[in-house]
C-alpha cells in the first residue's frame, strides 16, 4: 500500500512539473506577441505624427501659396500710391462687353500672302429689280477668305488638297432707278473669313466620320500647318446657318420615302442633357431618313407613315401594333435570333446537368472502391453524392430540355427557309413560291405539332405565342417580289449614329442634333445611291435649287 502511494505521488508530481513548463512556454508565447503588437503600436503612432507633421507643413506651403483677393493686394500696395491700384478697385465694375477701348483687336489676321485676286460685280438691284448692266462700278471693300482647292491632274493621280488665301475685290454700283447702292449677295457666309469650299470639307468630315469637332480640328491643323486655325463653335455655327436649305431638302426627303413601296423603321437612344431621347429610321432601298424624338412612342413616326400607302418592315415593339391601317411584315431576323438564344441556353445547361452527374457518378465509384480509382495530381476534388430524387431530376430536367432543343431547331428551320431558295424564300421567284395564305397555314400546322408533344420550355411557349398573334404580318413578303423578311437595313443604317453616340457619350443641344440628323441622312441616301455628298454639299452651300429625286436619280 505504501509503495503504490508513492507511485501516485511521483505521478502527481511529474503531472505538476509538466503544467509548469506548459505555463512558463504560454508566458513566453504571451510576452513575444506583446512585445510585437508594441512594436505595431509605436509605427502607427509614428506614421500619425509624420502624417500631421506633413499635412501641417501642406497647409502652410498653399497657405502661402494661395491667391491673394484684391482687397489684401490693395491693402500691402495702399502706402505705395493710386497708381499702382487694381483697376478694379478704383470704381464701379463695368457693365460693358468686350475688351477697354484702345485695345488691339482680337479677330484673325490678314494674310501676308496672297494666292488669288477674285472680283464680285452686281448685275441686278436687289432694292427695285433694276438691270444694273452697263452703271459705272466702284470698288467698295475687300476681304480675304480661306478656300480649299483640290487637284487632280489624272484619275490614276492622288488627290491633293491645298489651301489659299484669295482676296475678293467687291464692286458696287448705284441705282440710277432707287438711287441706292447695290452690292453683289455672297451668301449666308458674307462677312466669314472661311470659304465655302472648306466649310464644305469640314462639315464632310464630321458626317462621314463621326469624329469630335476637337480631333477634326488637330487634324486640320496637322494637314495645313499651325497658323490655320479654327474653334469648335465656329463648326457648329456653320451647321446652324444653313437652317432654311436643309429643311426644305429633309422635306423632300419623306416625301420621296413615303413614295416608296415598303419601308424599313427601327430606333435606338439618343442620350440629351441626361435624358433619353430616340432617335429613328425610316429608310428604303435608295433613301434614309432619320428622326430625332423625346418619345419612344408611335406618334414619332406617324407623320411620316401617316398616308404610307406600303408595307412597314419591323421588328416586334409594340408601338409598330397602332399602326394598324398599313400593311406589315414582322422581321425574321429577330425572331430567328431570339430561337438561337432559347437553343444555346438549354445547351449550356444540358452542359452543367452532365457535369453535374458525371460528378455524382464518380462520387460513387469512389466511395464503392476507392483504391482502383488512379490517383490525381494537385489537391483532390471533393465529389458530393446526389441523392436519388435529385439524380432524377436533373435526368429528367436534360430529357425535357433535350426535347425542346429540337422543337426549337425545328421552327428556326421553318424560318431560316425564307433566306434560302425553297418555296419560302424571298430571292425565290414570285412564281414558285407559297402564298401567304399557304405560308400561315403550313406555319399553323408545326405550332399545332410542336403543343401536341407538349412545349415545356417558357420562352418557347413565348415564342409560338407570338407566331400566332402576328400570324397576318409573318408573310406579307411573299405578296411582292423583292421583299426582304428582315429589318436588318434600318439595323445597319442606325450603325453609323451609334459609331457617334459612342464616342461622344451624350448630346447637349437638340438644336444641333436636329441638324446633325438632317445632313446625316442626306449622306446616307447618297451612300445608297452612289453619289458624292460632297456635290451635293456644294449645291447646297452656293444657294442652287435642288431637287433631290433627279440628283439621285441622274
Amino acid at each position: 500500500m505504501i509503495k503504490s502511494h508513492e507511485v501516485q505521488l511521483q505521478e502527481k508530481d511529474f503531472e505538476l512539473q509538466e503544467r509548469e513548463v506548459a505555463y512558463k512556454t504560454l508566458i513566453e508565447e504571451l510576452k513575444e506577441e506583446k512585445a510585437s503588437i508594441e512594436v505595431k503600436y509605436l509605427k502607427k503612432l509614428k506614421a500619425s505624427e509624420a502624417k500631421k507633421k506633413n499635412l501641417s507643413r501642406y497647409r502652410r506651403k498653399m497657405k502661402e501659396l494661395r491667391k491673394k483677393t484684391i482687397a489684401e493686394e490693395a491693402e500691402e500696395i495702399i502706402g505705395k500710391g493710386d497708381s499702382l491700384l487694381p483697376h478694379s478697385c478704383e470704381g464701379p465694375k463695368s457693365s460693358n462687353l468686350g475688351k477697354p477701348k484702345g485695345s488691339c483687336g482680337g479677330g484673325r489676321k490678314r494674310p501676308e500672302k496672297i494666292h488669288e485676286e477674285r472680283e464680285l460685280y452686281v448685275h441686278k438691284c436687289y432694292h427695285c429689280g433694276a438691270n444694273l448692266d452697263g452703271v459705272e462700278e466702284h470698288e467698295a471693300y475687300d476681304r480675304m477668305v480661306i478656300e480649299l482647292f483640290r487637284y487632280q491632274e489624272d484619275e490614276k493621280d492622288y488627290l491633293t488638297l491645298r489651301l489659299k488665301n484669295v482676296k475678293l475685290i467687291v464692286k458696287r454700283k448705284k441705282c440710277p432707278y432707287c438711287n441706292k447702292w447695290a452690292y453683289p449677295q455672297q451668301g449666308l457666309l458674307a462677312n466669314a473669313r472661311i470659304g465655302l469650299s472648306l466649310v464644305s470639307f469640314v462639315m464632310s468630315r464630321r458626317i462621314r466620320t463621326g469624329l469630335p469637332y476637337e480631333v477634326i480640328i488637330d487634324e486640320l491643323t496637322t494637314h495645313f500647318g499651325h497658323r490655320f486655325s479654327i474653334t469648335v463653335p465656329a463648326i457648329i455655327d456653320w451647321f446652324k446657318k444653313f437652317d432654311e436649305v436643309i429643311e426644305g431638302l429633309y422635306e423632300q426627303l419623306e416625301s420621296l420615302v413615303k413614295n416608296s413601296a415598303f419601308v424599313h423603321v427601327d430606333e435606338t437612344g439618343l442620350p440629351m442633357k441626361g435624358e433619353n431621347w430616340w432617335l429613328w429610321v425610316v429608310c428604303c432601298a435608295n433613301f434614309v431618313l432619320y428622326i430625332q424624338s423625346d418619345s419612344r412612342g408611335h406618334e414619332s413616326v406617324k407623320d411620316i407613315l401617316e398616308g404610307f400607302e406600303g408595307t412597314l418592315i419591323a421588328d416586334f415593339f409594340r408601338a409598330y401594333d397602332k399602326f394598324e391601317a398599313i400593311a406589315q411584315q414582322k422581321c425574321f431576323a429577330h425572331l430567328l435570333s431570339y430561337i438561337i438564344e432559347i437553343i444555346v441556353k438549354l445547351q449550356k445547361e444540358n452542359e452543367h446537368i452532365e457535369k453535374r452527374l458525371k460528378e455524382h457518378d464518380e462520387a460513387v465509384k469512389e466511395e464503392s472502391n476507392p483504391e482502383t480509382i488512379p490517383k490525381k495530381r494537385g489537391r483532390p476534388h471533393k465529389q458530393e453524392q446526389l441523392s436519388v430524387e435529385q439524380a432524377e431530376t436533373l435526368k429528367a430536367r436534360y430529357e425535357q430540355n433535350v426535347k425542346s432543343v429540337n422543337q426549337a431547331v425545328r421552327l428556326r428551320a421553318f424560318f431560316k427557309a425564307s433566306f434560302k431558295h425553297t418555296v419560302l424564300g424571298w430571292k425565290t421567284d414570285k412564281s414558285k413560291r407559297l402564298t401567304a395564305e399557304e405560308a400561315e397555314e403550313k406555319l399553323r400546322k408545326l405550332v399545332h405539332e410542336l403543343r401536341e408533344e407538349s412545349v415545356v420550355e417558357a420562352d418557347l411557349e413565348r415564342l409560338l405565342k407570338r407566331c400566332e398573334k402576328y400570324e397576318k404580318k409573318l408573310f406579307t413578303y411573299l405578296k411582292y417580289e423583292g421583299m426582304p423578311p428582315d429589318n436588318n437595313p434600318a439595323e445597319r443604317n442606325l450603325r453609323p449614329f451609334v459609331v457617334q453616340r459612342k464616342r461622344s457619350g451624350g448630346f447637349k443641344s437638340p438644336e444641333v442634333i436636329r441638324h446633325y440628323v438632317i445632313y446625316l441622312s442626306l449622306y446616307m441616301t447618297c451612300r445608297l445611291n452612289s453619289k458624292n455628298f460632297d456635290e451635293l454639299l456644294d449645291l447646297i452651300f452656293n444657294g442652287e435649287e435642288i431637287d433631290l429625286d433627279s440628283f439621285f436619280l441622274c
